[in-house]
């Protein structure tokens, strides 16, 4: 059923061809939402518990936020499941790695608008930046959060999610099989749709990478 469902979809709704002009826009748009690179004010009174002990700068408080991304994103399913706000957590210190590589490549991204687009400059590491804030959407996108927050909205609302689901208990309820079987349905329509939406979306980024690296 699902392959069906996917197949269907492939076949009904066409893919665009892309002429330079077309990658130019979508370029444009995507550096659009790159942001600019300005240092939080506020963290979450959590965040500045376990961080800000001896820990006052921005490079201080970027690289302890790192290591911790790190360590959060390399953990098991199994403690994943008992643990069901440490992805979360993970997801407002992505926020920061971003923004610490914004800051890095920042003259770069301005010599590369200066001389954009009859000439690209610092092409790899645009892309490199694109390809990581096409990351943050995604995490963004999948609790609702816009782009065009700030990265303090969106580190707080992704703490205070994580901070109330570690406090819940997970278990195991028996569910009919009826509800089984109709929810497999719906799981699966909605998985083929968000296959091709990360297609057409991974499509794009290929695109981009390739016309930006040469």
């Amino acid at each position: 059923m699902k392959k069906l469902i996917l197949i269907f979809i492939i076949f009904f709704i066409p893919t665009a061809s892309f002429s330079n002009q077309d990658i130019i826009n979508l370029i444009n748009s995507k550096l659009n939402e790159l942001g600019e690179f300005k240092e939080p004010t506020k963290y979450p009174k959590g965040f500045e518990e376990k961080h800000f002990k001896g820990c006052k700068s921005w490079k201080c408080i970027s690289d302890k936020s790192a290591n911790a991304m790190g360590l959060i994103f390399k953990r098991t399913d199994s403690y994943n499941q008992k643990n069901p706000g440490n992805q979360i957590y993970g997801m407002a210190y992505f926020e920061i790695f971003y923004l610490n590589k914004l800051k890095k490549n920042q003259s770069d991204l301005e010599k590369f608008k200066a001389e954009w687009p009859k000439k690209i400059v610092n092409g790899k590491k645009i892309a490199s930046l694109i390809k990581t804030n096409e990351s943050r959407k995604t995490m963004r996108a999948a609790l609702g959060i816009d782009i065009k927050a700030s990265p303090e909205e969106a580190i707080n609302t992704y703490w205070t999610l994580a901070d109330f689901l570690q406090k819940g208990n997970v278990e195991k309820v028996k569910v009919d099989e009826s509800l089984k079987k109709r929810q497999r349905v719906i799981s699966n329509f909605k998985n083929s749709l968000g296959q091709l939406k990360r297609k057409i979306e991974k499509q794009d980024l290929l695109r981009i990478m390739e016309y930006l690296q040469g």
